[in-house]
């Protein structure tokens, strides 16, 4: 499947459309979402995908799973989606190809104001599966679980990734976890759960209700942590690369190597370390830099965008 080809390639500046051009349609799409910046969650993700297809072959105890946690908008989606690519990368490494095969299936955690999610819906989405409508009402059937499987089987299916898990309800969590616990027993597959709170939710699943805060202690699904990035006098290093490559990947036309650096405490304080933010706020300026034909960001560029965290009223005057 094409689900995980997603390349994002710097365009050539000097076969763009000059500074100060009314359209640039190239570098505008461009710096809508720019390369992905490798920070340390993502490049441990990489690590944790080979872990996974190591151990992906049957064994007696099951297979393994894992968790993503740590506070909302730090990269976890992001960082999920890379070990789906990297697994898949690995899969098409080491066995023979197959334009057929679904090692990696990728499913959000559904909204259920009723409480009761039908959990094949979701894989069936994924996979293109016409949900089947029984012959005598026009509501489509309820279980897709038959035809999920067979692809599951027939396809080569080893990891399910699943995002958005801190939105189950208390009182679907038992359902949702036998439902993840039937495929990865009948098939060997790895589950990654990602959300706030993941890990204590997955640790929860057997009692069926949500966990009590956590008291230290080692045991529970191995979990990793996808966290703010810090930035001190003391602590600086990190984050310096990180913005270091946003810098490398801008593509204005006043723009040196090492202005974006120059900026970093800055940005620091403005998105607290949270990439989201930190990527919404250069992406959405640098467009602004191309609109407005100073090609550069600045400060105060910076600080005309409505993205990024506040220390004061976070409602700015137009």
């Amino acid at each position: 499947m094409d689900y995980w080809q997603r390349t994002i390639t710097p365009p050539d500046l000097s076969t763009c459309a000059p500074a100060g051009a009314v359209d640039d349609p190239v570098r505008m799409g461009y710096h809508a979402t720019m390369c992905t910046v490798q920070t340390p969650a993502l490049k441990k993700a990489v690590t944790l995908a080979r872990r996974l297809w190591l151990a992906s072959s049957p064994r007696s105890e099951g297979p393994l799973h894992l968790a993503l946690d740590g506070p909302g908008e730090t990269g976890m989606t992001t960082a999920l989606r890379q070990i789906g690519r990297a697994f898949e990368g690995i899969i098409s490494s080491q066995l023979p190809s197959d334009p057929h095969r679904v090692p990696v299936i990728h499913i959000n955690t559904p909204l259920s104001p009723s409480s009761k999610v039908d959990w094949s819906l979701p894989f069936a989405e994924f996979l293109s599966l016409l949900p089947s409508k029984a012959p005598e009402t026009p509501q489509r059937s309820a279980d897709m679980t038959g035809p999920v499987c067979h692809v599951i089987k027939t396809r080569g299916t080893r990891l399910v990734l699943v995002d958005g898990i801190d939105r189950l309800d208390n009182s679907e969590i038992k359902t949702a976890f036998d439902y993840f616990g039937y495929l990865a027993s009948e098939f060997q597959i790895s589950f990654v759960y990602s959300g706030v709170g993941a890990r204590d939710i997955a640790d929860a699943a057997r009692r069926g209700k949500r966990a009590d805060a956590p008291r230290g202690g080692a045991g529970g699904i191995p979990t990793l942590a996808v966290n703010p990035i810090p930035y001190s006098p003391e602590e600086y290093g990190t984050w310096h690369e990180v913005i270091k490559s946003f810098d490398q990947n801008l593509r204005l036309h006043q723009h040196s190597p090492g202005d974006l650096l120059d900026l970093a405490a800055h940005l620091h304080e403005r998105t607290g370390g949270y990439m989201k933010p930190l990527s919404y706020l250069v992406c959405q300026a640098a467009q602004e830099a191309i609109e407005t034909g100073t090609e550069a960001i600045t400060k105060e560029l910076l600080d005309d965008q409505l993205v990024g965290r506040f220390a004061d009223d976070p409602i700015l005057q137009i």
